[in-house]
């Protein structure tokens, strides 16, 4: 044991005083090499979170945002220079209808965004193959043949990428009120209105559809249940499958080729 010791911090010794050692030209010339890799991703949103064979077994992952906060189940999309402003100046406008890409100081306007509610899914991909290779093509102009370092995307059919109750539950588009007001000035720069109210951010905004009365009859009132206690909203997404992909994506800086 007492020879092990001093052998032990002898070796720490002298590997703390190895230095790096630059390569010149000719020595990195003369190395080859060869390396690439698979990479894997599996996504979850607002999903509880399946295991591979619960995946490849089909088992459908469930949505788990808490139901009094679906506002925070969501992606907002606002577009550079998209406001709104009232329709006259002087005139109430309870829409803010008018549509502005550059509000003043003077005229304040309302960013407008794009929401999707209900934002969920799971996207497991199995495989991706990345390697570098050299690509080797004829010449466009001057004949012979040009080879060219590439990076290639390789895709395998056996492992699709699995997609699971991917989507998302209604689409809408919303306006900021309340004292969410923005403006450029004079130099350019956007200047955001602050609040401490969530409901006036469009992004937060809540609301869902209620129970409508279409007839009145012996029996009483009937209504359309099929949207009550959804979110408000024009379009919905849900996709279940698998995308089986077969090939390969080249990407190189392209010279003295046909397509180029």
């Amino acid at each position: 044991m007492k020879k092990i010791i001093p052998l032990f911090l002898l070796c720490i010794t002298h590997l703390s005083h190895a230095e790096l050692q630059a390569l010149d030209n000719q020595t990195l010339q003369s190395i080859q090499g060869q390396g690439g890799a698979d990479l894997s991703l599996k996504l979850s949103m607002n999903h509880n979170i399946l295991s591979d064979a619960d995946l490849l077994a089909g088992v459908a992952p469930t949505f788990n945002c808490d139901p009094a906060r679906l506002e925070y189940c969501r992606l907002a999309i606002s577009v550079n220079k998209r406001f709104v402003q009232q329709g006259t100046a002087g005139v109430n406008d309870p829409v803010w209808s008018m549509a502005a890409s550059d509000p003043d100081i003077n005229n304040k306007g309302r960013k407008l965004w794009v929401v999707f509610k209900g934002l969920q899914g799971t996207i497991n991909i199995q495989k991706i193959g990345l390697d570098a290779i050299d690509l080797q093509y004829a010449a466009k102009t001057g004949g012979g043949t040009v080879t060219k370092p590439v990076m290639q995307f390789s895709f395998d059919g056996t492992k699709p990428i699995q997609i699971r109750n991917f989507g998302f539950n209604a689409l809408s588009i919303e306006q900021d009120t309340g004292a969410v007001l923005s403006y450029y000035d004079t130099s350019g720069k956007l200047i955001e209105g602050t609040t401490t109210n969530p409901q006036d951010y469009g992004f937060l905004k809540t609301g869902t559809y209620s129970a409508v009365p279409q007839s009145t009859g012996a029996n009483g009132t009937t209504a359309n249940n099929y949207d009550v206690g959804r979110e408000k909203g024009f379009l919905g997404l849900q996709m279940n499958g698998n995308l089986a992909i077969d090939g390969k994506v080249q990407i190189f800086a392209c010279s003295n080729h046909a397509r180029c």
